[in-house]
C-alpha cells in the first residue's frame, strides 16, 4: 500500500518550524513480506544533510528526498545529465551509464578496502561502528571474527574472485557470518514459509532474512539496497564479470523492481554513495536515480515515487477524473480514460473497469418441485435480461400418521401404513410380535441307560426350550443283566426258555444233591434273568417253582446246620460235617441275599 508521503512531508516541516528541531529517523526494521509499496518504519528526509566524504553521515530509515549536500551535480553533466539519458532508449541508457560509472572509476579498490575502509563506507555517523547489512547490526572493527565480506551478487555466479567487480566496495558489503553463510549463492526472491535466519556472534538473535533451498529473502528495509546494488554489478561490470543478466542473481525483474520502490533510497545509502565516490571515483547511479532502473527495462517510471534526483515526481503527471470510453457489461470490462492536466502534455492513459456482473432478480418458478423431483427457478439480470436457473429442493413427502392394517399378536407379526398427503404415496411397514411374559412348566425326563435325561420347559403360548441336560446312566451288569434296565448281559452266553424249563425239570427230578443242588439252584436264577421279558412270562410257573425249591432247600440247610452245632464236641467226622455244611450255609445265605 503506497503511503502518501508528500502529505507526510509537509506535516513533518510544519512540525519543524514550530519546534525549531530536526526530524530524526527512528530505527525501525519494516515487516516482513511487504511488496509493491514502501514500507513502514520509515521517516522523510526534512532538511538537507551536506554529506561528508569521510565518513558516512547518513541515517537509515531516512528516506532520501534530494542531492543537494552531494558531490551528485557535479557528477551528472552534459550528456549525462538526466533530463538528456532519459530521452533515449533502454539500451542507450544502460550503455551511457556503463561507460560513466567505468570511466569515473579511477581508484581500484582491493579486497582489504572493503575491510579497512568499512569503518567510514558503512559507519553510522562517524561512530567507527560498522552497520552490517541483513541484520542492521553495529558491530566494532575488533569484531572481525563476527562479521565478513558479502558479495551482494555472489562469486560463484559471477568472477569467482576477489579483484575487478569482486572488489568494488558499492558491491560488497560487511555482514554477519552466519547470515551470509545461510544465504551462502542463493537468489534474491520471495520466500514462502522459509527458514527465519538470525546473526551469529555478536549479533546473536538479530533477525537478518528467510531462506529456503532457492530463495534468500532480506528484511524489507534491505530489499532495495540489494536490487541497487545489483544493478550496479550489472550495468558496470556486465560480462567482464560474469554478471550478464540480473535474473542470474534474482527471481525476476519484476523483484528486483519492487524491491527497489519497497525500500526507498535513505540518507544512509546516499551517505555511502559519497564516501566511496571519494575513494574509488565512481558513484552507484541506481542510488542517485532510481528511476534509470525502470527506464533501462523499458518501464514506465512509478509516480510519486520518492527518490534523492526527485525526477519521478517532477515527471510525474496529473491526471484529470477520468471519462468512460467503453462502458462495462455485465460480462465485459471497460476502459476509462484519462488526460494529463500539465500544460502541453497532452498525455493520455486507461484504465480497465471490471465487468459489472451480473444483477439478478429473485426469480420466478419456472418447474415446480414434486415430493421426489426438483424444481426450477428461473432468474433474470436487472442489466442485460440474461437468464439462468437455480434448482429448487424437491418437497419430500408429508405423511400422516399410522394406520394398522393388521395387529401383531403374541405370537405373530402385524402391519400398518401411512400416504402422503400431497402426492399419495403409500409405505407399509412390518409391526413386529408383541411378545408377553412367559410362564412355562417343567417336564423331568429322566436319564436311563441308553439316553441322557433334560428338562422341557413349556409355555401356555405353545413356546418350549429344553436345559438341565443330565449324562445317560449307562449299564451296570450283574449277575447276566443290567441293575437299571435288565438287559441280559452282553457278554455271558445267551439262553432260552426252553434251557430254563429243562434246568428246572432236572432239579425237581432229583438230578442233583449235596453241594451240586446248590450249584444248579444259582444256575437257574442266572438262566431265568438273562431271558427277555416274554420269555419270563412264558416260564413264569417254572420260575415259582424254583423259587419254592430254593426256599426249601434253605429251610433243610438251616435244620441241618442246627443239628451239626448241637454235635459239635462229637467226632471229628461230625466237625468236617459241620464245616462242610457251615460253608454250604453261609454261601446260600448270600445267594439268598444276592437274588432276592
Amino acid at each position: 500500500m503506497k503511503i502518501h508521503l508528500k502529505l507526510l512531508a509537509l506535516v513533518l516541516m510544519l512540525i519543524m518550524l514550530v519546534q525549531s528541531t530536526v526530524f530524526s529517523a527512528f530505527a525501525v526494521v519494516p515487516s516482513q513480506g511487504t511488496s509493491g509499496a514502501t514500507s513502514s518504519g520509515y521517516t522523510i528526509q526534512t532538511s538537507t544533510i551536506n554529506y561528508s566524504s569521510d565518513y558516512n553521515s547518513g541515517k537509515r530509515n531516512q528516506i532520501a528526498t534530494t542531492l543537494e549536500g552531494t558531490s551528485a551535480d557535479a557528477y551528472y553533466t552534459g550528456s549525462n545529465e538526466y533530463d538528456v539519458l532519459s530521452e533515449k532508449s533502454a539500451d542507450a541508457i544502460k550503455t551511457a551509464l556503463s561507460s560513466l560509472m567505468k570511466s569515473t572509476h579511477t581508484y581500484t579498490s582491493s579486497y582489504d578496502d572493503c575491510h579497512y575502509k568499512a569503518d567510514r563506507t558503512d559507519c553510522e555517523n562517524g561512530n567507527g561502528k560498522v552497520s552490517l547489512i541483513y541484520t542492521g547490526y553495529s558491530a566494532t572493527m575488533s569484531q572481525w571474527n563476527g562479521w565478513n565480506r558479502e558479495h551482494v551478487w555472489p562469486k560463484s555466479l559471477g568472477g569467482n574472485n576477489t579483484s575487478g567487480g569482486g572488489a568494488d566496495m558499492h558491491h560488497i558489503r560487511p555482514s554477519d557470518a552466519g547470515v551470509n553463510s545461510s544465504r551462502g549463492n542463493k537468489k534474491y526472491g520471495e520466500v514462502s514459509g522459509g527458514t527465519a535466519k538470525y546473526g551469529s556472534n555478536p549479533a546473536t538473535g538479530v533477525l537478518g532474512g528467510y531462506y529456503s533451498s532457492t530463495y534468500f529473502e532480506p528484511l524489507d528495509n534491505v530489499k532495495g539496497d540489494v536490487a541497487r546494488i545489483v544493478l550496479y554489478v550489472w550495468v558496470r561490470w556486465g560480462s567482464a564479470w560474469g554478471a550478464d543478466n540480473v535474473t542470474e542473481v534474482f527471481q525476476s525483474v519484476d523483484v528486483l523492481l519492487e524491491w527497489c520502490e519497497l525500500d526507498p533510497v535513505d540518507t544512509w545509502e546516499l551517505g555511502r554513495n559519497e564516501v566511496i565516490e571519494d575513494i574509488q571515483g565512481n558513484r552507484n547511479v541506481f542510488i542517485d536515480y532510481p528511476e534509470y532502473a525502470w527506464l533501462i527495462f523499458g518501464r514506465e517510471v512509478p509516480e510519486d515515487m520518492y527518490t534523492p534526483s526527485g525526477e519521478a515526481q517532477t515527471n510525474a503527471h496529473h491526471w484529470d477524473s477520468g471519462s468512460v470510453t467503453t462502458a462495462a457489461t455485465c460480462t465485459t470490462s471497460g476502459i476509462i480514460t484519462y488526460k494529463c492536466t500539465d500544460t502541453g502534455c497532452g498525455e493520455t492513459k486507461t484504465e480497465t473497469v471490471s465487468a459489472l456482473g451480473h444483477s439478478y432478480n429473485s426469480g420466478v418458478i419456472t418447474t415446480n418441485p414434486t415430493c421426489t423431483d426438483k424444481g426450477v427457478k428461473t432468474l433474470t439480470c436487472s442489466r442485460c435480461q440474461a437468464t439462468r436457473t437455480e434448482s429448487i429442493t424437491a418437497l419430500g413427502h408429508s405423511y400422516g400418521e399410522w394406520i394398522i392394517e393388521v395387529p401383531a399378536t403374541e405370537t405373530t407379526t402385524g402391519s400398518q401404513y401411512k400416504i402422503c398427503s400431497t402426492c399419495g404415496n403409500k409405505v407399509t411397514e412390518i409391526i413386529p410380535i408383541i411378545g408377553h411374559e412367559h410362564n412355562y412348566t417343567e417336564t423331568v425326563t429322566p436319564p436311563t441307560c441308553n439316553s441322557e435325561g433334560y428338562t422341557t420347559h413349556t409355555c401356555s403360548c405353545g413356546h418350549s426350550y429344553v436345559d438341565s441336560y443330565k449324562d445317560l446312566l449307562y449299564h451296570d451288569y450283574q449277575n447276566g443283566s443290567c441293575v437299571f434296565c435288565g438287559e441280559p448281559d452282553p457278554t455271558l452266553p445267551s439262553y432260552t426258555k426252553d434251557d430254563f424249563t429243562r434246568l428246572v425239570s432236572n432239579i425237581t427230578n432229583g438230578a442233583y444233591t449235596g453241594q451240586n443242588m446248590f450249584v444248579k439252584l444259582c444256575d437257574g436264577i442266572r438262566v431265568y434273568n438273562s431271558l427277555s421279558s416274554a420269555d419270563k412270562e412264558a416260564v413264569s410257573e417254572q420260575y415259582n417253582t424254583l423259587i419254592n425249591l430254593i426256599s426249601q432247600y434253605n429251610n433243610e440247610i438251616t435244620s441241618v446246620n442246627n443239628d451239626t452245632k448241637k454235635l459239635s464236641s462229637s467226632l471229628s467226622t461230625v466237625i468236617i460235617m459241620i464245616s462242610a455244611s457251615t460253608v454250604t450255609f453261609a454261601t446260600y445265605t448270600l445267594l439268598n441275599k444276592k437274588y432276592f
